[in-house]
């Protein structure tokens, strides 16, 4: 009898303190409700909090996809009786002799003190959850959840809206130089004041949140393929940009584009854009207006190449905003002024119609804005109909090859 009381014991010792290291996390998976005990277990303070804690609790998350994971406390039952309504999260990777800060996630909001973080994961990677006692050492419970995100190939033409704000978590790179934890984000307003989100996410950059901002915060594309483009092709990156608010518009920054994807190497590159917005006059919902913006990067054709923007050099204005970033590529003035291209979209047939003057077509690919192909046929007409009635209703890229070059449209799909 002795010998089975000991023997529970000690699986109760177990249970309680199995996820007290990073050496004993207790593995997390994704769709189930997960239970946190009394925080009391080995500390890590390595993502650099303002304030330290003094204990937390392990989790170890493996991902079974290449995307984005959410972690989520922001649950009903963390009301701040039964359960904790104050969490804090450190995310690392790495092993547990050398672990390295790959994400953090506090507040929900001013009101809310429980977490909720997004970040991008790699399928067959081992992320730890650390959650410490910073504000509260209470139980709680989490959830974890994953979705998959296609990122960009490469080729052209190459577009993104934001319409999907895990392509940009989980597709391109950000770099909080300046180390204030302020950096790119996702935002997506309420322009017209009717309490719901407009439903047209883009990218923002603060110089000022409640304090003044310096901000140096970097944002790196995707590589970007133009190895099948040669000299006398134009090349463009272009983009929309705006100061939010009209009378703080005075917000400041740089594009570069380079051969690597290193600070060093995009700071070096001699293909660069730097502007100092001014204030505009706003739209009717007193919003600043978007201006569009292009540079020619056809200098870089045959290579593989990287673009990022950096807003810095301001301070006390308050948000950049960018969107709508893509590259197109036309045919080298020569081929363009004997060759005329033409297209239309037939609302009633629902087909792409295309027309070549002289050079025969061979290919179209159609994208979504989120970069997936939808569309792909071979083509051998100077005249072509492509049938779109498949495709959902809504704005589509599509790229014809004509004579080893290339031409990208847009068309919406009604």
């Amino acid at each position: 009898m002795k010998k089975i009381t000991l023997l529970l014991a000690f699986i109760a010792f177990q249970f309680n303190y199995a996820q007290d290291t990073c050496a004993t996390a207790l593995a997390a998976t994704v769709s189930t409700t997960i239970s946190v005990g009394t925080i009391n277990g080995t500390v890590d303070n390595g993502c650099n909090w303002d304030t330290a804690a003094t204990f937390g609790e392990w989790y170890a998350f493996t991902a079974t996809l290449d995307g984005v994971a959410t972690v989520n406390s922001d649950l009903p039952q963390n009301d701040g009786i039964t359960n904790s309504d104050d969490t804090r999260l450190s995310i690392f990777t790495g092993t547990c002799g050398a672990l390295t800060c790959y994400a953090v996630g506090d507040d929900v909001s001013d009101t809310n003190y429980l977490t909720n973080i997004t970040f991008a994961v790699t399928s067959g990677t081992t992320y730890y959850l650390h959650w410490d006692d910073r504000w509260s050492d209470s139980q709680f419970d989490f959830e974890i959840t994953e979705e998959a995100v296609s990122c960009p190939d490469g080729s052209l033409p190459f577009f993104d809206d934001f319409t999907n704000p895990n392509t940009f978590i989980a597709c391109w790179e950000t770099i909080d130089s300046d180390g204030d934890g302020q950096g790119w984000f996702t935002a997506d307003y309420d322009q017209d004041g009717n309490m719901v989100p407009d439903g047209n996410p883009m990218l923002g950059s603060a110089s000022w949140n409640d304090i003044a901002l310096t901000p140096d915060n970097w944002l790196i594309s995707p590589q970007i393929d133009l190895t099948s483009y040669s000299t006398g092709d134009l090349i463009e990156l272009s983009w929309d940009t705006r100061g939010i608010d009209p009378d703080f518009a005075a917000e400041n920054y740089s594009v570069y584009v380079a051969t690597n994807n290193s600070i060093i190497d995009l700071e070096s590159s001699s293909t660069t854009f730097t502007e100092t917005l001014s204030s505009n006059d706003p739209d009717m919902d007193g919003f600043g207006n978007f201006e569009s913006r292009t540079l020619d990067i056809s200098s870089f054709v045959g290579q593989t190449v990287y673009f990022a923007f950096r807003h810095h050099a301001v301070s006390d204005e308050f948000v950049l905003n960018i969107d709508n970033i893509g590259i197109d590529v036309t045919l080298s003035i020569n081929e363009f002024e004997q060759n005329v291209f033409t297209h239309n979209y037939d609302k009633v047939s629902k087909t792409l119609n295309l027309e070549s003057s002289n050079s025969e077509m061979t290919n179209v690919e159609v994208y979504s804005l989120l970069g997936q192909s939808v569309v792909s046929k071979p083509l051998s007409n100077t005249s072509e109909s492509i049938d779109v009635s498949s495709l959902n209703d809504g704005v589509y890229l599509a790229k014809v090859s004509i004579n080893g070059n290339s031409k990208t449209i847009k068309f919406v799909k009604n």
